[in-house]
Parts: C-alpha cells; sequence; structure tokens
C-alpha cells in the first residue's frame, strides 16, 4: 500500500470514490480505488478505456477486493439517505438501488420453476390465512425457494424468488399491464395483492444453486448481452463464456431464448459449475445444460443473454435480498 493510501476499513456503503480502469473482466472492469490503492470490481455495460478516470460508488468488500457501482447510477434513495440498521444492509441497498435494472418480460411468472419435488410447504387463500404471519415465518426459516400467487381479483400473476428467507427476484404479471416491471415494483404489487381476500399462494422449496444463479437475471451484470448467429455461435459463445466463471467460481445464469418459436431456456452455474437448466416452456429442469446446447443447435435464431451475481453479493458483508414484508402494507 502506498505511504498516502487511506485505511480501507474507513470506506462505508454509499462513500463516493475515484477509481482508475486496469483491466476488462466479464461483466465490468478491474480497477483500483486512488488514494486506497485498493484493487476493486467495477461492473460497467460502457466501454471503458483502460486507464480512464471514473467517479465509483463503493458497495463493501470481500477480502482484498471491493465491488463498486458507477456514481451517476448511483440514485441514493430514500432509504440509503436516512440510513439502515446495518452496514450490510445498506450496501445490498446500494447496489440493488443504483445498479441492476436488468429483467423485463412478458407476463414471464413462469421463469420460476416449480418445485424439483412436486411437494408444495404451503398452498393456502389469503382469506384463510394470516398472510403477515406466514411470510414472518418464511422469513424466520430463511426458506429458499419461491412464493407464488394468482388473484383473480385484479387477473394478476406473481413469483417470488427467495434467497434464505429474503426476495432476490420478483416477476408481477397484470392482463391490463402484461409487461412485467423491475423487481422492486413488481415486489411491491406483489404484496399488495396478497393482501387481497381471493388471492391463491403456493409456496414450496428449490435448491439453493438455483436460487442463487437464477437471482442474477434481477440483481447480477450483463456479461453476454444479446449474442445470436449474425455475431457468432451461441452454443461456443456458452462454451467460451465458461473457463471464465470457473476460473472465478462465479455464479450466473444464462438465457438462450429464440424468436421462431417461443422457447427459453435458463442455465444455472453456481460456483463456476454448471448446476443444471430450465424450459421455461416445458417447465422441465435437467442436470447440465444439454437443453441450451439443443437449443442453440436446432435454431437458427437463438441469442443467448448471460448474467453475473458478483460473489461480494453472496459474502458475509451484505445482507442479500429485500426482506419480505419490505413493501407489505401496514
Amino acid at each position: 500500500m502506498a505511504e498516502d493510501s487511506k485505511d480501507i476499513s474507513s470506506l462505508k456503503a454509499g462513500q463516493s470514490v475515484v477509481c482508475r480502469v486496469e483491466a476488462p473482466e466479464p461483466g465490468g472492469y478491474t480497477a483500483t480505488i486512488l488514494n486506497y490503492d485498493l484493487e476493486a470490481f467495477l461492473p460497467s455495460r460502457e466501454e471503458l478505456q483502460i486507464g480512464q478516470i471514473v467517479p465509483a460508488t463503493f458497495v463493501c468488500m470481500s477480502g482484498n477486493r471491493a465491488l463498486m457501482t458507477f456514481a451517476y447510477m448511483i440514485g441514493t434513495t430514500e432509504r440509503v439517505q436516512f440510513g439502515l440498521p446495518s452496514e450490510q444492509e445498506t450496501a445490498f441497498a446500494v447496489w440493488a438501488d443504483s445498479y441492476p435494472r436488468n429483467f423485463r418480460l412478458r407476463r414471464a411468472v413462469d421463469i420460476i420453476m416449480p418445485s424439483l419435488t412436486g411437494k408444495l410447504n404451503h398452498a393456502v387463500k389469503s382469506a384463510d390465512f394470516d398472510v403477515k404471519r406466514l411470510l414472518a415465518d418464511l422469513a424466520a426459516s430463511e426458506l429458499t425457494g419461491c412464493i407464488k400467487a394468482e388473484s383473480s381479483e385484479v387477473l394478476s400473476r406473481s413469483a417470488a424468488l427467495l434467497y434464505k428467507g429474503r426476495v432476490v427476484g420478483c416477476i408481477y404479471g397484470r392482463k391490463p399491464q402484461p409487461q412485467t416491471q423491475v423487481l422492486e415494483a413488481s415486489l411491491k404489487a406483489m404484496m399488495d395483492d396478497l393482501m387481497l381476500q381471493s388471492t391463491e399462494m403456493q409456496v414450496y422449496e428449490l435448491p439453493d444453486e438455483v436460487v442463487i444463479a437464477m437471482s442474477a437475471l434481477f440483481l447480477g451484470v450483463p456479461i453476454g448481452a444479446g449474442q445470436t448467429a449474425d455475431a457468432g455461435d451461441p452454443k461456443a459463445y456458452i462454451k467460451d463464456l465458461m473457463p471464465s466463471l470457473a476460473e472465478k467460481n462465479d455464479t450466473a445464469c444464462v438465457m438462450v431464448s429464440t424468436t421462431d418459436k417461443p422457447s427459453r431456456i435458463l442455465g444455472f452455474v453456481h460456483q463456476g459449475k454448471p448446476f443444471g437448466s430450465y424450459s421455461i416452456v416445458d417447465q422441465n429442469f435437467t442436470p447440465g445444460f444439454e437443453q441450451l446446447h439443443k437449443l442453440c443447435d436446432e435454431s437458427d435464431d437463438a441469442v443467448v443473454n448471460a448474467y453475473l451475481l458478483p460473489k461480494e453479493m453472496q459474502s458475509e458483508k451484505v445482507v442479500y435480498g429485500y426482506a419480505l414484508t419490505t413493501f407489505s402494507k401496514n
């Protein structure tokens, strides 16, 4: 560390700093936080120049490396401005409020896969159950899985992805509004509907590897957007992507979709290894990536989109995900 470098323990979530771009890496760039002589990961959808000096916002540490967001991308929401109970919760709020805004699909509730075992923890109607108590119980039990809901009253369907009792993904669709919203808006709308008497709800578990990888769709960094047959072989792109994920034990979600038929398949990469793939149309999960490769082989217009979840989001420095009661009405 340089003699005039500041103590890294003084860095706080949401703090503005200046970074020097050092080298490209999947999802962004390796950077150095000036004045701290500290290595960092700086996500970026834009092409930056090596050596460029850019403003950034500190999120958290993981080992000897920091996670950043661009300073101009942080909206500094009220939650960050007025403070949160812990530095770990503030770190998640800075990340979630300032950077990821990736995932929107039309009526895509089925993208969150059903129970692998077919077993439901709960299948209830809001009118017959204390929904707030159920949500509190799910949070306390640190459920990793899914809540799916359907309301005949407002013609909506929704699904929330839970990791250790906190929401790390949410899809909400309503017939008058077919376009799904970003995570926070979807979660707020879903919580509102759960309080309606007519809403039917299912709760079930999913493997940690599936949930944490799928959460990259909602809270991750794009690392391979729009890789089409015109730009190269999508199957080869997936093959080339895997070594870089394996080298760093990264967690990611790879999506292959086509326009010639309603096909979309997700591939889950957990700590650098392919865990399995899920066909949304067929509602079918299989180990490995064979389903993705087959769709690439069979389609002339396959498109690959990949999303990386920074490993800092899985560290003890972050309380990952939204509390289930964050947007529920009092």
